[in-house]
């Protein structure tokens, strides 16, 4: 069985359509995980992101540095 994962040194959730492009490649890959590193937002924004991602599950690092997105 092959994880479907995309990891990603995002540098920015909010910058480039950065975000709205790891939408719409969940849409399409339909990703079982998915990391964020430097998402360089505060981490009470995770589970917004979470929603729009369409994941179960969302958890950061002690420092909001890496966001874990997963179903």
């Amino acid at each position: 069985m092959m994880i479907k994962t995309l990891i990603w040194n995002i540098r920015s959730v909010n910058t480039q359509q950065a975000f709205p492009r790891v939408i719409n490649m969940q849409r399409e890959h339909n990703f079982f995980v998915i990391e964020l590193m430097e998402p360089f937002q505060k981490k009470g924004f995770i589970n917004r992101y979470r929603r729009m991602l369409n994941m179960d599950t969302a958890y950061s690092n002690i420092n909001g540095q890496i966001w874990l997105f997963f179903d």
